[in-house]
């Protein structure tokens, strides 16, 4: 790092656009050509040296417009594909009801407030506008660490209060038909892993033939939302469906080179079938549901999922009770 006058950083160029330093503060140059941000720089180096700090620091404020230009060209080549599409879309939401023009430092909660309102006008879910909050407040948290701004102008917006959505599962019955109804073969054959493995979407795309053991009858998950390698024991039908493969190499489940396919399709085979209101993650709630409707302990349930935390097995606590329904019907008034 080559510093100028004192506190002053000689220009910079981060992305599209040129910036130097000013006492450990990176500003925005506000050009993209070299030449012209070598005299703008000339000239706040004058500034500089004639005591006029404060007037340069507030005069170079780095704008939304720019911070977002320069944010997306940095995280398309640095973040995962799918945390860069949805951090791209939230902040497409975001310059949508905010002035690119607007300094990074003037911004308050009221372009968030301006985006909650718009999502809700368009009948946007209220997980869909949470989702672009949080995607909102997480990228802002570059600005502080580029030393754009001193700290996060989003930070402490909350989300929108939404009521949970009870699980929705297919009983064995509709399991059996959705997939019959399944005409491609490998859509047909990532369902029914689905329904008899329990698994997470990411945990079953990502599976591995390397993590199938047949010999000691179980497989291995490393991808986890949970982030615990872990064993799993075979259902006899999901051994058949492994064994029924013929390429045994790389993923288990390698057609699709995104999860966010796989989810599109499962989740028009469900309208298809009759289900439109569910969507891929019930059919882990199914696996749950109807070991639970089985008699299973909640125990062994959130075992076979995953759980970490018992308390996210209780949902399923309803649908195990069989044992007092059955004592209900030993009372007995005389009256």
């Amino acid at each position: 790092m080559t510093i100028g006058i004192m506190g002053l950083r000689k220009p910079f160029k981060r992305g599209k656009y040129w910036y130097c330093e000013i006492n450990r503060r990176r500003v925005s140059l506000r050009t993209s050509e070299k030449f012209e941000a070598t005299q703008i720089f000339n000239g706040l180096k004058r500034e500089y040296l004639a005591g006029r700090l404060e007037e340069l620091q507030s005069e170079c404020k780095t704008t939304l417009g720019e911070f977002a230009d320069e944010y997306l060209e940095w995280a398309e080549s640095t973040q995962k594909i799918r945390t860069f599409r949805a951090n791209r879309l939230a902040l497409d939401k975001l310059l949508a009801v905010a002035e690119r023009s607007k300094k990074l430092d003037q911004l308050n909660f009221k372009p968030l407030d301006a985006l909650v309102a718009k999502g809700k006008k368009g009948k946007l879910k209220t997980s869909s506008i949470n989702n672009h909050i949080r995607h909102v407040r997480a990228l802002f948290n570059k600005a502080v660490d580029w030393g754009l701004v001193e700290k996060n102008p989003f930070r402490g917006f909350k989300e929108l209060k939404s009521e949970p959505r009870p699980p929705a599962f297919l009983s064995a019955k509709e399991c059996v038909e959705l997939i019959s109804s399944i005409e491609d073969m490998e859509l047909r054959r990532f369902v029914t892993a689905s329904l008899y493995t329990g698994r997470r979407r990411g945990e079953l795309f990502y599976l591995k033939w390397s993590d199938v053991d047949f010999e000691r009858d179980c497989y291995l998950v490393r991808k986890s939302k949970t982030h615990l390698v872990r064993s799993y024991p075979m259902h006899p039908e999901f051994r058949a469906l492994l064994k029924s493969f013929d390429d045994r190499q790389g993923r288990v489940f390698k057609r699709w080179e995104h999860p966010d396919t796989v989810t599109g399709l499962v989740k028009q085979a469900l309208i298809n079938a009759g289900h439109p209101e569910m969507r891929l993650h019930d059919l882990r709630h199914t696996f749950a549901s109807n070991l639970a409707e089985a008699g299973e302990s909640l125990q062994a349930i959130g075992e076979l999922l995953g759980h970490t935390d018992k308390r996210t097995t209780e949902i399923y606590a309803h649908l195990s009770d069989q044992h007092l329904r059955d004592s209900l019907k030993r009372l007995k008034l005389n009256v």
